[in-house]
């Protein structure tokens, strides 16, 4: 599977309902073809840098997510068939940065509640602490 970005730019002038309706669809879409969805981030009405179909703003979605190759060429048959659309690109993911900013960052463990959960950071250093001495030790020898 891939990694992509999709940015969707929409008519301003339909209801919020009818944007997330849309959003509900394409990510069907990408859930339907085993894809997985990281991120929806609902940008908001923007001026367009240039007018689209005589219209000066643009309601713009950004979505990241991992999906088989397949499932792009069904995601742009929704989109072009959409009247509300009015733009969308979608970029394949290639270098290692562009991945490791979409993926969700792991569970934090200091972030748990449990005393334990300190004692063992706490360990692990002495552990390192103990391994330190004993090269420092044998370099000495």
């Amino acid at each position: 599977m891939n990694y992509y970005e999709k940015i969707i730019i929409l008519d301003p002038n339909i209801d919020d309902s009818v944007v997330e309706e849309i959003i509900g669809k394409i990510k069907d879409v990408i859930t339907k073809h085993d894809g997985e969805i990281f991120k929806v981030d609902n940008w908001g009405r923007r001026k367009l840098a240039y007018e689209l179909n005589k219209q000066q703003k643009g309601n713009y979605t950004l979505l990241h997510f991992k999906a088989p190759p397949a499932t792009i060429i069904a995601i742009e048959q929704l989109c072009k068939i959409t009247d509300s659309v009015l733009k969308f690109m979608v970029i394949k993911l290639v270098k290692k940065k562009q991945i490791e900013a979409i993926l969700p960052s792991p569970v934090d463990t200091s972030a748990k509640s449990d005393d334990t959960a300190g004692d063992d950071t706490e360990t692990v250093t002495e552990e390192e602490n103990q391994a330190k001495e004993e090269v420092t030790s044998q370099e000495d020898k």
